[in-house]
This record gives C-alpha cells, structure tokens and sequence, in this order.
C-alpha cells in the first residue's frame, strides 16, 4: 500500500490490488504547519494497528494532522478520537 498526501486537498491511498481510496482533508485553520506530516502519518499507521480499513486510516491522518495545525507547541496536547471527530466531523 502507498498513501500520496496532497497537503490540504487529501490524501489517496493505493492498495497492491489496485484500488485507490481518497479522503479530502478537513477544513482546518492552521496556525504552525510544522509536524503535520508526521502527524498524519501516525494517525494513519495507529489506524492501521487496530486493523482499520484504509479509508479510516486516511480520516484519522487527517484528524491528528489538523490538530497540529492549530497550535504552535512543538507537541499538541492530544486530543482523544471523540474530541476530533466533534471538531471535525466525517462531512467536513
């Protein structure tokens, strides 16, 4: 599997099986960009861990990503899944 990420348009996901899965990213102010690709990446591989379709995976990319984007600390306090999705709905 390899996962493109588009910076703040989504991310796509492409299985060996030759499917391909695209999640857009949710709006999201940005105050810091710095670690948001990291951020994203965890997301997605904790995802992956609790075997999760790569779809969700993509989702909570995004969700952890856009809660590094709205502090400046070098390291956000973490939210947990229930406050990111109330902050950014599947919808969005």
């Amino acid at each position: 599997m390899i996962v493109v990420k588009d910076a703040g348009h989504g991310a796509t996901s492409y299985g060996a099986d030759g499917t391909e899965i695209f999640v857009p990213a949710p709006a999201s102010r940005v105050v810091e960009r710095v670690g948001a690709g990291d951020a994203f990446a965890a997301g997605y591989l904790a995802a992956l861990l609790e075997d999760r379709d790569a779809a969700e995976g993509l989702r909570l990319g995004h969700l952890m990503a856009a809660a590094t984007l709205i502090t400046r600390e070098d390291v956000p306090t973490a939210a947990d899944r229930v406050e990111l999705r109330r902050l950014f709905p599947p919808d969005v």
